[in-house]
């Protein structure tokens, strides 16, 4: 029995599609969607046409993509996740940086960290050191 691609049953076409060593590629469950889809344009009635089948899942693939706008529960995650982000932002703004009182004592502590620790530390816990 010669197998007519042009005139295949959905369950036949399902078969040889899922014949090959990739083994199933398809159940009759997408092909119902896909011809749902495609409407008349891979076959008429019961039966599918292989090629113009093929032909409509290479349209689909190379397709245009389409603009992705978000709707209903998407978009307002969307929306959530930008507030979000510009209130970590405006959280993050510590104004600005004092003037340096003591430029000779900056410079002092950044190359000694004993000096930073008695300059800094030490004197902002119990005040000034006696000596």
């Amino acid at each position: 029995m010669a197998i007519d691609p042009r005139q295949l049953g959905p369950t036949q076409l399902c078969q040889l599609l899922n014949s090959t060593p990739l083994g199933e590629v398809i159940t009759e469950r997408q092909l119902h969607r896909h011809r749902t889809r495609a409407g008349l344009a891979v076959g008429e009635g019961r039966r599918v046409d292989l090629y113009r089948y093929i032909a409509w899942l290479m349209r689909l693939r190379h397709a245009a993509p389409k603009p992705e706008g978000l709707a209903g529960y998407d978009a307002l995650k969307e929306q959530a996740r930008a507030r979000n982000a510009h209130l970590s932002l405006s959280g993050r703004d510590i104004g600005e940086l004092p003037e340096v009182v003591d430029a000779e004592r900056k410079t002092q502590a950044a190359d000694s960290f004993r000096f930073f620790c008695e300059a800094y530390y030490y004197s902002a816990r119990s005040g000034p050191r006696a000596s």
